[in-house]
C-alpha cells in the first residue's frame, strides 16, 4: 500500500462551526524563541454541537473554554490528533445554534524551518553581532503553526491582531496600527493593536517583528505605501516602492476596484522559504526578491524584483479579495501535504499561458469586463474557476467555458502537426492535425483533443493574421490565397496560442528567410526554434535538425530569444557530456555564439537597452565554459583587478565567477569564499555561491558542499543555489547525488519532511543524467526514503532522464556525424 492510501482519507472541516472573527494576542520572546497566544475566536454555530474541530499543530493549547449569550464560561476538553494536525474540544453540554466565543491560551515555539511563526536570523548594524526577529509563513497550511484556527481558505474571517513585544523591535502586520501603549507588566515591553482585516482567508495573515527601516510613498489613489529593509539599507527598498506605487494603481484602474486596505506594505525577510507571499496589506519577500542597490545590483535583479512585485500585487485582488474554494481546481488535492507539491512550475506557467491565449481569443475589453464583474460578484468569498470562465462568456460572447476547459481539465497541450500543399493560382491548401503534445514522444492512449484558437500568417503581410479559426476537430483543412510558391507560412502569431507546431522539412526551411532577416517578432522567433527542440526530444525529429535551424539564428540580438536558445543548447549540452564527440560539441558552440559575442564584448555601452546588459553575461559565460581561451584569460584577469578593488560591473559579475571557478584552483576558491564572507547584499552572495561547485575539481566541489551546507556561512534558504552550482558538469553531478544520497535523512530533519527545499533539491540536481541505471538508482533510492513531499517530483525527474536517454540512444549517431563535417 502507498503511504497515500494509509492515511485515513483526507476530510475537510464541517460548516456546522464557521468562525466570524479571530481576536489574536501573541507574545514573543526572542531569547528563547517561545510565544505565548490568546485567541478568542467568535462563532457561528449552525447546528447543535458538543464538540468544536479546528486545527492545530506544534502548539500547546492550556486552557479553553465557551461563553454563550448567557455569559457562562462552559470549560472545554483539549484533544490533539497529531498525524491530522487537528484539536478537538468537546463539552458537558451542547452549543446551541448562535453566537460564541470560543477562548484558547496556548504556547508555541519560535521555529527555525521557515513556515508558521519562525525566526530570522540577521547581523546587527555594527556587523558582527547576531540577532533575531521573527516572521510568519503560512500559506498553504502553516497557519495552525501558530494560531489554533480554522485553517482552510473558504473559512473566511476578520482578524484583530495585537503583539506584545520588546519597545527596541518594530511590529508590524496586515493592517495600520490601530495603537501602541507600554506593558504593564514590563516598561521595556509594547502592546501594538491593529485595525481589523477584511473578511479573508486564514493563509494571508501576517505578522512580523523586528528591526527594520523603510522608505515610504503614497500611491497615486491615496493608499499608503511602505518598503521595509534592513537597518542602514533604506536606499535598497527605493526600486521595488517606484515599481509598487505604479503597478497598484495599474491593477485597481484595470480592474476597476479599487485597493480595499488603507496600507500596502513590502517587507525583506532574511530568511525566507519562497520567492514572496501576497500576505495581504503586508508582503513578505526573500531579500533577492524585493531588494535593489543602486549601484551593485543587476539588471537580471531589477527584472526579477519587478516581476515578482507585479505578480503579488495581483494577488491583493485574485486570491486575497476573491479566494478559491479549495487549494485547487486545477490539479485535484486531497490531503494538505500534497499542496505543497502542486506549486510547480507546470501550475503557474500553464495558467499564465492558458490566460494568456484566452485574453488573446476574447480581446482587452471583453477581458476587463468581465474581470470586473468576477471580481465584485466574489469579492470577500470563495469561488471556483468555472466562475471565472462564465464571467468572461458572458462579457465576450464566446463559448469560454468550452474552451477553457479542455485547456485546465486535461493534461498537457496540443501537437497541431501541418501538411500543405501548393494548387494553381497561389492558392495554398493546410492540412492541420491535432494530437496530445507528449514531452518523451510516447502514444497518448487517451487520444485527447482541445478546442484551439489557431492563427496564420504569411510572407506576404507578416505583421498581420491572415486567419484565426477555432480548431474543434482531430483534422481541419484551411485554403489560403495569393501564396506565391516560395512564400513562408506561420503557424501562431507572435506564439500566443499554448500549442506546438510540427512543420515538414520544407515549411521549415523557408522559415530561415524570415528568422535571419528579422521579418517575424521576436517571440515567433524564439517558439520556431523552440518547438523543434521539443520535437527532437520527443522523437518526432533529430537533433541534427536543430542543429541546422540554429544556424538562422547566428545575427540574432534579442535576449528572450538567445535565452531559449541557450537553455535548449544547455539541456544538449549536458546530455553530450556523456558522449565521446563532446568536444567537438563544445566547438560547435563556439562557432555558434561567438558573433554575438563579439557584437557584444565586455563592457555595457552608454544608454544600452537593459535587455543587451542581461545578454552578454549570459553569452559570455557560454563561450567561457566552451573553452573560449582569450575569454577565460580576459575573466581572470578581471577577476584579479576586482580583488584589488577595481570592482566588476555587477551584470558580467556572475559570469566572470563562474569562469573562474571552472578554471581556477584552491586559491581561487578561497578568494571566492572571502568574497562570499565579506559581501552584504545577498544577491551577490547568491551569485558567488552559484559559481562556487562549478569548478572541475572534485576535491573543491566537495569542498563547496561542506560550505553550503556544514558552515554557519550559508543561509538554508541559499543551499539549493549553492547546490545547483555543485551539478553544472557531469562529476560534480555524481558527487551531488552521491551526498543527498548520504546526507537526505539529515535534510529531512533540518528542513522539515514537508519542506518545499527537498523537492528543489531533487528536481534541479537530478535531472541532467541520461542513464536508465541512475534512474532505477533514484526510484529505489526514494522509495525506501519514504518523503512524501518528493514522490510527483521524483516521478518527473526519472521520466526526464527516460526521455533523455532514449534521445542519446536515438540520435547519438547522426549528431556526431553532423558534428564531425
Amino acid at each position: 500500500m502507498s503511504d497515500q492510501e494509509t492515511h485515513k482519507l483526507f476530510e475537510r472541516l464541517p460548516q456546522t462551526v464557521v468562525p466570524t472573527n479571530y481576536d489574536l494576542t501573541i507574545q514573543t520572546f526572542l531569547d528563547t524563541f517561545k510565544f505565548n497566544g490568546h485567541v478568542i475566536i467568535h462563532l457561528k454555530v449552525n447546528e447543535p454541537v458538543d464538540a468544536v474541530i479546528l486545527y492545530s499543530a506544534d502548539l500547546q493549547i492550556d486552557n479553553a473554554t465557551v461563553t454563550s449569550n448567557s455569559k457562562d464560561e462552559l470549560p472545554g476538553t483539549i484533544k490533539i490528533d497529531q498525524e491530522n494536525e487537528r484539536v478537538n474540544i468537546s463539552f458537558d453540554k451542547k452549543l446551541e445554534k448562535g453566537e460564541h466565543e470560543l477562548s484558547l491560551k496556548f504556547t508555541g515555539d519560535i521555529n527555525n524551518r521557515m513556515q508558521g511563526f519562525y525566526r530570522n536570523k540577521y547581523t546587527a548594524p555594527d556587523g558582527i553581532e547576531v540577532r533575531y526577529g521573527a516572521s510568519t509563513q503560512f500559506e498553504p497550511a502553516d497557519c495552525r503553526r501558530a494560531f489554533p484556527c480554522w485553517d482552510e481558505p473558504n473559512f473566511k474571517a476578520t482578524f484583530d491582531i495585537t503583539l506584545i513585544t520588546p519597545k527596541n523591535l518594530r511590529a508590524i502586520s496586515n493592517m495600520p496600527i490601530k495603537s501602541e501603549s507600554e506593558y504593564p507588566e514590563d516598561k521595556e515591553w509594547k502592546i501594538t493593536k491593529f485595525d481589523r482585516t477584511p473578511i479573508m482567508s486564514t493563509y494571508l495573515v501576517a505578522y512580523v517583528v523586528g528591526e527594520y527601516d523603510y522608505v515610504e510613498t503614497k500611491d497615486s489613489n491615496g493608499v499608503s505605501m511602505r518598503v521595509y529593509t534592513p537597518v542602514g539599507k533604506k536606499e535598497h527598498g527605493n526600486f521595488a516602492l517606484d515599481i509598487a506605487s505604479k503597478v497598484l494603481p495599474f491593477y485597481a484602474e484595470y480592474f476597476n476596484i479599487k485597493y480595499p486596505i488603507a496600507k500596502a506594505d513590502q517587507i525583506a525577510i532574511s530568511d525566507f522559504a519562497m520567492g514572496a507571499m501576497e500576505n495581504w496589506g503586508l508582503v513578505t519577500y526573500r531579500e533577492t526578491a524585493l531588494l535593489i542597490d543602486p549601484k551593485f545590483s543587476s539588471m537580471d535583479s531589477r527584472q526579477r524584483v519587478a516581476i515578482v512585485v507585479a505578480h503579488e500585487l495581483a494577488h491583493q485582488w485574485f486570491g486575497n479579495l476573491v479566494t478559491m474554494d479549495w487549494w485547487t481546481d486545477l490539479l485535484p488535492i486531497g490531503h494538505p501535504a500534497e499542496i505543497d507539491e502542486i506549486f510547480d512550475d507546470i501550475s503557474y506557467s500553464k495558467g499564465s499561458s492558458v490566460i494568456r491565449m484566452l485574453h488573446d481569443y476574447i480581446g482587452d475589453d471583453a477581458f476587463r469586463k468581465g474581470l470586473h464583474n468576477y471580481l465584485t460578484e466574489y469579492s470577500y468569498k470563495n469561488t471556483i474557476t468555472t466562475n471565472l470562465w462564465s464571467h468572461l462568456s458572458k462579457a465576450s460572447d464566446k463559448p469560454v467555458n468550452e474552451v477553457m476547459s479542455s485547456w485546465t481539465l486535461q493534461m498537457g497541450f496540443p501537437l497541431v502537426t501541418i501538411i500543405e500543399e501548393q494548387q494553381p493560382n497561389n492558392i495554398r491548401v493546410l492540412k492541420l492535425k491535432q494530437q496530445r503534445f507528449i514531452a518523451d514522444g510516447s502514444v497518448d492512449g487517451e487520444n485527447l483533443q482541445w478546442k484551439i484558437p489557431i492563427t496564420i500568417f504569411t510572407k506576404s503581410n507578416p505583421k498581420a493574421v491572415a486567419q484565426q479559426i477555432l480548431m474543434e476537430k482531430p483534422e481541419i483543412t484551411v485554403t489560403l490565397n495569393n501564396i506565391d510558391e516560395n512564400d513562408w507560412i506561420k503557424l501562431n502569431y507572435n506564439s500566443i496560442g499554448l500549442y506546438r507546431v510540427k512543420y515538414e522539412s520544407k515549411t521549415l526551411a523557408r522559415l530561415s528567410e524570415p528568422i535571419t532577416n528579422k521579418t517575424i517578432s521576436p517571440q515567433d522567433r524564439l517558439m520556431i526554434q523552440d518547438d523543434v527542440a521539443a520535437l527532437c526530444n520527443a522523437g518526432h525529429q533529430s537533433f541534427v535538425d536543430y542543429l541546422k535551424l540554429l544556424l538562422s539564428y547566428a545575427d540574432e540580438d534579442n535576449f528572450t530569444v538567445w535565452k531559449s536558445i541557450a537553455s535548449t543548447m544547455g539541456d544538449l549540452s549536458s546530455l553530450l557530456e556523456y558522449t565521446d564527440y563532446f568536444d567537438q560539441f563544445k566547438r560547435y558552440r563556439l562557432k555558434m555564439f561567438s558573433s554575438i559575442q563579439q557584437k557584444l564584448g565586455w563592457d555595457a555601452k552608454q544608454n544600452e537597452n537593459p535587455l543587451v546588459a542581461m545578454l552578454r553575461p549570459m553569452i559570455l559565460s557560454i563561450m567561457g565554459k566552451s573553452g573560449d581561451q582569450a575569454i577565460i584569460d580576459e575573466a581572470k584577469k578581471r577577476f584579479q583587478q576586482h580583488i584589488d578593488g577595481n570592482l566588476i560591473d555587477p551584470n558580467i559579475r556572475g559570469a566572470v565567477y563562474v569562469i573562474v571557478s571552472r578554471y581556477g584552483d584552491e586559491t581561487t576558491q578561497q578568494e571566492l569564499q572571502k568574497l562570499y564572507k565579506a559581501a552584504e547584499m545577498t544577491e551577490e552572495k547568491v551569485r558567488i555561491l552559484r559559481s562556487m561547485g562549478q569548478s572541475s575539481n572534485p576535491t573543491i566541489i566537495e569542498n563547496t558542499l561542506q560550505f553550503i551546507f556544514e558552515s554557519e556561512d550559508v543561509r538554508m534558504q541559499d543551499s539549493a543555489s549553492g547546490l545547483v552550482g555543485c551539478t553544472s558538469s557531469r562529476i560534480g553531478r555524481d558527487l551531488v547525488w552521491k551526498f543527498l544520497q548520504n546526507n537526505w535523512v539529515k535534510l529531512v530533519g533540518r528542513f522539515g519532511d514537508k519542506s518545499s527545499f527537498l523537492i528543489s533539491f531533487v528536481e534541479y540536481c537530478l535531472t541532467d543524467y541520461a542513464d536508465e541505471k541512475v534512474a532505477s538508482e533514484i526510484k529505489s533510492f526514494f522509495d525506501s526514503a519514504n518523503t512524501p513531499i518528493v514522490t510527483r517530483v521524483v516521478k518527473q525527474v526519472v521520466e526526464t532522464i527516460h526521455m533523455r536517454a532514449k534521445v542519446l540512444q536515438r540520435d547519438s549517431k547522426a549528431i556526431q556525424e553532423y558534428l564531425t563535417q
